[in-house]
This record gives structure tokens, sequence and C-alpha cells, in this order.
């Protein structure tokens, strides 16, 4: 199955995260969270909805043996979030606006290029997924 003959499931995925998360079955809910960084990096999952499905994201990179990169989001979050990671994108913008620029801009980069090094991987690893729960099909 190629990215291509599963994009119709993709979609209806998609739709149902972004209208009733909840109703996600934990396969499609890894799909959900898990591409999103593959597609955009870890800093995108932070200043868009990803974060506020941290939590979920963090046990979703786990299931798939990324607890390297579930680490890098529990170290990100206990500097810039040790309350919770505030939900929408504009909450996280005005906790990121209390810190150094300077600092900020040094741990996303150093964040987001250990991620790019793992991305390949971990893009196998959820095709790997979705061809195994069938959640491909539409």
């Amino acid at each position: 199955m190629t990215r291509e003959d599963a994009q119709p499931a993709w979609e209806k995925i998609v739709e149902t995260g972004f209208s009733d998360y909840n109703k996600l079955t934990r396969e499609q809910r890894v799909w959900f969270n898990v591409e999103q960084l593959i597609t955009h990096g870890l800093w995108d999952h932070y200043v868009n909805y990803g974060a506020d499905n941290n939590t979920d994201t963090i046990e979703d990179l786990e299931y798939l043996k990324f607890k390297s990169i579930a680490d890098q989001l529990r170290t990100f979050n206990k500097k810039y979030f040790p309350k919770g990671v505030p939900a929408g994108p504009h909450a996280r913008e005005k906790v990121f606006e209390k810190f150094s620029e300077e600092q900020l801009e040094e741990d996303i980069e150093e964040m987001d290029d250990k991620f790019w090094e793992m991305s390949e991987d971990l893009e196998e690893a959820l095709l790997q997924h979705i061809r195994m729960t069938g959640i491909g099909k539409s």
C-alpha cells in the first residue's frame, strides 16, 4: 500500500480527528498524531494543532517504538510547559513569549535537528503500522 492508495482513508481520519478526536480508534489516532510530525516536524507540533494532543502523541510515538522522540517532547515540555501543555496555538505562543527568543530558537533548532535525523525511520514505522492495521484502506 502506498501513501497515494491510503489518501482517501487519511482524509476521513483527518476529518474525524478535527471534528471529534475522541472517535478515532487507537490505530487511527497514531496516524493522525504522527503524520503531522513527519510532515512538519516537532516545532510545528507546538505552533499548530498537534500539541493539543501532546500526551497522546507521546504515547503514540512510544507505541511505534520511538521513545527517543517521545523523550524530546517530554524534555521540551518540562522546560517550556512545566504545568502542562496549554490547549491552542495562541496559548502556547503566550508561554513562549516569556522566554528569551535566542534560547527558544536554539532549543527548537536542536530539537528539530535531532528529530529530522530519525524522521525517515519514523515514517517507515508509521507506514508499517498503516499496512499492518489495515487503516489505510478506504
